[in-house]
């Protein structure tokens, strides 16, 4: 959630029931967002313990698959080899509730193609798959939704939506029997989870971890939330290549939405684009010398890691920035999918895309890396010294206190040794759920073998 938040305070572990609020108090964004996610954590809890960890309705269950061209001619859809059709219809992932309100091609879904092994050619090709869902929530601000904005207060905006996002993604299955092999969904989904702990730098001449000396401090003039996001995915990096990452002071929130399509000159290495603001004011806008990141709706929901740009210069009179770097030929030339840039606040290095490289710790043995004003973040092994897995997206939240001079993290219990504590990250929280298995007919046969995959729930009332 990239929102503009002063930090996110729900943790399940504390089993709280309601938010109350009291009269002469200060109202914090804070609290109000821990009611909606108990009320939201309550419900999706409830239904999955009802449903299951997937299913629909008996006869009215939506995302069945379909490649039957004459139902598909007479919705106007036309199939081409590998393609398939999504039909409309609610199904329930963990207990969160998927609607798909009209026929939709495999190849129809915003972000298509989401990589080079699942696009309709590939599939044609393939000798049998696993049709899937893939379910998550993410943050919509007003530069990816425009209406949200009230135009009566004259562009500023006020709050953001969390949106419980789908796609139908496809997994090869070459060699497996993805119907009764659950093997074959543990190896292909599963991840060893990476781990991080934050910290506020201690002096270097402190060696009694029990003490705290003044210089061991958050040194900034604000309060910030910051984020840790992982930028490209992969194990840890070895020699320049692997996983990367990237920060942002301000929960990665600053966005300006493009005016323009952007101007690509692959000679000169550069990007050019026209924004609708330079952002609100000189601490939430662009300075030279910063990195940026080209976003729209189509990239997002491909979990993709866009190249990292840098600002080379600004025009201020035409809000015209010079950037440096080639953006994704596939972002931000289509208006309607909502183009926007991010900004980010670390320090990136070219080599590594604009991006951090990402190196993991030895378990005992961190090694701290230097944000900002006294912010530190370490990336840590598992105790079994198996690489992490790390995925774009993936992000930590670290709230830093002026009046403490410190972060807000949880130790790891032990009162002598006050260590920060190892924590996965804050999302994206998938789920998945598995709709069709696609194979060879058994009887020899030219058309593939559709085996549903749903689950299916009676009404309560009939």
């Amino acid at each position: 959630m990239k929102g503009d938040f002063s930090r996110d305070t729900f943790d399940p572990r504390h089993h709280y029931t309601r938010v109350l609020m009291q009269q002469g108090r200060v109202h914090l964004d804070a609290d109000l967002n821990e009611q909606s996610a108990i009320s939201q954590h309550y419900l999706q809890a409830l239904a999955a313990d009802l449903i299951g960890p997937a299913g629909g309705p008996a006869g009215t269950a939506g995302f069945g698959i379909s490649t039957d061209a004459a139902v598909g001619k007479n919705l106007g859809k036309r199939l081409d080899p590998g393609d398939f059709m999504i039909m409309p219809g609610r199904y329930y992932v963990n207990g969160a509730m998927c609607e798909n309100p009209q026929v939709l091609l495999y190849s129809e879904q915003t972000g298509y193609p989401f990589d080079g092994n699942t696009t309709v050619d590939a599939l044609a090709a393939l000798g049998s798959y696993v049709v899937y869902l893939d379910v998550w929530e993410r943050y919509v601000a007003a530069v990816e939704e425009p209406f949200i904005a009230e135009v009566a207060l004259g562009g500023p905006d006020t709050a953001g939506r969390a949106q419980l996002t789908w796609q139908v993604r496809v997994l090869p299955a070459t060699g497996e029997d993805p119907v009764n092999n659950q093997a074959f969904w543990a190896d292909s989904l599963a991840r060893t989870v990476p781990l991080m702990a934050a910290r506020a730098e201690p002096p270097a001449t402190n060696n009694d971890p029990c003490t705290i000396e003044p210089g061991a401090r958050y040194r900034g003039l604000e309060n910030q939330l910051y984020r840790i996001e992982v930028h490209a995915p992969g194990v840890a990096a070895v020699q320049g290549q692997g996983a990367t990452f990237k920060w942002s002071r301000e929960n990665g929130s600053v966005v300006m939405a493009l005016s323009g399509v952007p101007a690509v000159d692959a000679t000169a290495q550069t990007t050019t684009v026209q924004l609708a603001t330079l952002g609100r004011d000189t601490d939430l806008g662009l300075v030279v010398g910063g990195w940026v990141e080209l976003v729209d709706d189509a990239s997002t929901l491909r979990h993709s890691a866009s190249p990292l740009l840098r600002v080379h210069s600004i025009e201020r009179d035409t809000f015209t920035v010079a950037l440096e770097g080639v953006a994704d030929p596939r972002v931000g030339t289509d208006p309607a999918l909502h183009p926007y840039l991010r900004r980010w606040d670390h320090d990136g290095d070219p080599v590594a895309g604009g991006a951090v490289a990402l190196a993991e710790s030895i378990p005992g043995q961190p090694v701290w890396i230097d944000l900002e004003d006294g912010v530190q973040a370490t990336f840590l092994a598992n105790d079994q010294g198996v690489p992490s897995d790390y995925s774009t997206g993936d992000y930590w939240l670290v709230p830093a206190r002026t009046a403490t001079g410190d972060v807000q993290w949880p130790n790891d219990g032990s009162a002598a040794a006050l260590n920060p504590q190892p924590l996965p990250p804050r999302g994206e929280r998938h789920a998945y759920a598995g709709l069709s298995a696609v194979g060879p007919d058994p009887a020899g046969g030219p058309n593939p073998v559709h085996t549903e995959l749903r689950k299916f729930f009676a009404r309560l009332a009939t």
